[in-house]
Parts: structure tokens; C-alpha cells; sequence
């Protein structure tokens, strides 16, 4: 027999239950409000150091450096050196074969003494037998012009007592015309003569003179430099590779090589640099003598320091963006620390761009609004009110606020709140 249940216990079964759901209802509201509610955050505004920097990816190269070239034209007699390797001031790193620089030797001292004779001959021009021989053909004509003027006279004479006749006469004056005009055209010949020696011309031989002499003077010069010597020391860094050193190869016995010709480069001790490619719109950030922290996995530990040494002009590319190269110098390393860090090396460079020793900065979050004038949240006794600031640089660690804030107030932010899902 099935016995009933009586109403009243129904009613309050009825009623827990209702009880209980509302209590879980109350409960995973408020855990859902607490979660949804965003975390405060606080900050005590004090001075301190703040920097901003840009990174780039470069790599270590000599620097101070000096250039190894050829003297002359010819061919490699022998070799005594190995790109990479270091170098002492004064060892011999090629021979070049000298036929072909004695050859020109030899016709710069034919052309020297070819202008030397000219240049000596304008120096006693004066007293040159061309001259000479110009004076006295001017001697010979007024000579002959004094004997002419003589039997004119004489001539005359005879005429006017009746003792000669007048065509006689005629004849001899006919004679001292042409005379007179031979004088005088000697005279202009000596002046002519005369002028070939003035000082243009002298000039002009003296110069020819002095460029025969430096031709000669090179070319012994260059007969002497066939044995290229290191100038400094170093670690001598093989020149960039170009189309045609790409298809020589390096230097042997028998390769020839141009007057100029870069052979290599010695890289003083003591100096290093690193170069890196900087994006235009970065360049201007950048600045000659801004100080450079260098890292590198192939000298990890090691931070070298230096500064901005010089910012080239962009290289034109046939696609992508314009690159600039920049170009830093490192301070001087001990040597334990040189043996590590070898030229051509990868390195990440980080270039100070601003710095300030003590600056007020608070975290980007705590920012309302944008730069140059921004918002920030400030707590006092009165509670949080908000504040206008004037912002400086900014950089992912902090912005720098440069005024509206003084050392000891207490900035508050608030993580940002979360996205609301939507319910299915």
C-alpha cells in the first residue's frame, strides 16, 4: 500500500529548492563581476635614468684602416701574405716584376733630357747663337748701309759739278733704298730672335722641364715600391669582391695588377668599428657621436661600447626601400678581449638615441590619450583625479613626462578590461 505524501513536505521541498538555485545564481555572478573587474596598478613617480635606442644588425669591420695598392702596372712575381692573417709594420707582402716600370723608366729620363736642353737653351737665350747670328746679320746690314750712304754722298756730289751722269746717280740711291730695308728688316729679325726667349717662353720650358723631371721622379719611386711593404700593423682584410676579382681569384705569381689596384687593407691594432644598414626612416634619429652598445653571439658576454663615426649617403636600389649605411667606431679593447672579436663577425648594435640622467617615467599603460599632451591618473587624499601631462620620448619600457608630475606622487592605471563574449 502506497502511502501519500502530505502537501506541507512539498511545499517546503519546493521552497529549498528555489533557495538553492538562488544561491548558486548569487554565486557565479559575483565570482563572474570579480573576474570581470580589472586589476589597479600603482606607481611612485621618482627620478631615474632614462635612455631610448634603436636596434640594428651589423656587422664588426676594421676601424682604422689603411689601404695596400699597387705602384704600378705589372705582373705578381711572388706572394708572402694571406688575407686574415696579421701583419707587422715593414714586412714584405709582394714582389711585382719590374721590366715593364723600368721600360717607362727609361722614356720618362729620354723625355727629361729632351726638355732639359730647351729649358737651358731659353735660360742663355740672349747669348744663344741664334740670337748671335740675328745681331750680326743687323751688324753687316748697317755696314753695308754706312758704305751705300758714303758713295750716295759722293755721288751727289759728282752729279752737282756736272762730272757724272744722272742716271748713275739714280742707280746708287736705288742701292741705299733697298739697303735701308734690309737693315731694317734685320733689325725686326733680331727682335723676333729676342722674343722667342721671353719669359713666356721661359716659362713654358721650365714647365715642360718640371713634368719630365716628376715623370722621371715617379717612375723611379714606383721602381723602388716593387717590393710592397706592410706600412702598418695589422690584420690585413681582403679587398670587397667585385665581377672582375670574382673572376681572377686571388692574387698569385704571375697575376698582373693596375696601378691603384686596392690589394688589401690593413686594419690597425687597437681599432674596430661595426657597420650597419639603417632604414630611412629611422636615419634621421640618428646622429654622428651618439653613443653604440655592440653584442654579438660570436664574443657573447661581451659588450663593446662606441659611438656614431658617419652616416652615408643612400645606394640606389632598383626595388624595396632606400638603405643607409651608418658606421660606428668601437673604443679601444684589452687584448684578451681583441682576441675575441674578429673582423667580419655578426653583431647587434643598439645606438642611444636620447638619454636623460634623471627623468620622470611612468608606464605606457598609465597613459590616457596621446602625445605630445596626454592624461594621467593621480591619487592624493582627495581620491584619483586626472591629471594633463606634456610627454616626451616614448619607448616600449616607459614614457617620459616632462611636466605635470613631480617626484613622490603616486600615478594609478588599470589593466585593460577584457572582450566580452557574446552567449551562444
Amino acid at each position: 500500500m502506497i502511502r501519500a505524501v502530505p502537501r506541507r513536505g512539498l511545499l517546503w521541498a519546493g521552497l529549498a529548492m528555489l533557495l538553492l538555485a538562488a544561491l548558486g545564481w548569487w554565486w557565479t555572478s559575483a565570482r563572474a563581476d570579480r573576474a570581470a573587474a580589472p586589476a589597479e596598478h600603482s606607481l611612485i613617480v621618482a627620478r631615474q635614468p632614462f635612455t631610448a635606442t634603436l636596434a640594428f644588425a651589423g656587422k664588426i669591420a676594421p676601424g682604422e684602416a689603411v689601404s695596400i695598392t699597387a705602384p704600378f702596372d705589372g705582373a705578381v712575381q711572388s706572394v708572402d701574405f694571406a688575407y686574415g692573417a696579421r701583419v707587422a709594420a715593414g714586412d714584405t707582402l709582394l714582389v711585382l716584376d719590374t721590366q715593364e716600370i723600368a721600360a717607362t723608366r727609361n722614356q720618362a729620363e729620354a723625355a727629361y733630357l729632351k726638355a732639359h736642353q730647351p729649358a737651358d737653351d731659353i735660360a742663355n737665350w740672349s747669348h744663344g747663337p741664334q740670337v748671335a747670328a740675328a745681331r750680326r746679320r743687323v751688324r753687316l746690314a748697317a755696314l753695308e748701309l754706312a758704305r751705300l750712304e758714303r758713295e750716295a754722298r759722293e755721288s751727289r756730289r759728282l752729279l752737282d759739278k756736272g762730272l757724272i751722269a744722272r742716271n748713275e746717280h739714280d742707280g746708287v740711291e736705288q742701292q741705299l733704298a733697298a739697303q735701308r730695308m734690309s737693315a731694317a728688316a734685320a733689325n725686326d729679325e733680331l727682335a723676333d730672335t729676342l722674343a722667342q726667349g721671353g719669359p713666356a717662353a721661359a716659362r713654358i720650358a721650365g714647365l715642360e722641364l718640371e713634368n719630365a723631371r716628376a715623370g722621371l721622379r715617379r717612375s723611379e719611386a714606383a721602381m723602388g715600391q716593387a717590393a710592397i711593404r706592410a706600412p702598418a700593423s695589422g690584420v690585413l682584410v681582403a679587398p670587397p669582391l667585385s665581377g672582375a676579382r670574382l673572376a681572377e681569384g686571388p692574387l698569385h705569381p704571375g697575376t698582373r695588377v693596375t696601378r691603384g689596384q686596392l690589394i688589401g687593407t690593413i686594419a690597425r691594432d687597437g681599432g674596430l668599428s661595426v657597420r650597419f644598414e639603417v632604414d630611412e626612416a629611422d636615419v634621421n634619429a640618428l646622429a654622428v657621436g651618439q653613443p653604440v652598445i655592440v653584442t654579438g653571439a660570436g664574443f657573447a658576454g661581451l659588450a663593446l661600447n662606441g659611438k656614431v663615426s658617419a652616416i652615408a649617403a643612400p645606394t640606389e636600389a632598383a626595388t624595396g626601400p632606400t638603405r643607409f649605411t651608418a658606421s660606428a667606431r668601437l673604443d679601444p679593447l684589452p687584448a684578451d678581449q681583441a682576441a675575441r672579436v674578429r673582423i667580419g663577425m655578426s653583431a647587434a648594435v643598439a645606438v642611444i638615441t636620447y638619454q636623460a640622467p634623471a627623468a620622470i617615467v611612468v608606464p605606457p599603460e598609465a597613459l590616457l590619450g596621446s602625445a605630445p599632451l596626454a592624461r594621467v591618473k593621480v591619487r592624493a587624499a582627495g581620491g584619483v583625479t586626472e591629471r594633463q601631462v606634456a610627454v616626451g620620448r616614448v619607448t616600449p619600457a616607459g614614457v617620459e613626462i616632462r611636466s605635470g608630475l613631480r617626484p613622490g606622487e603616486t600615478v594609478v592605471w588599470t589593466d585593460p578590461a577584457p572582450p566580452q563574449q557574446g552567449a551562444d
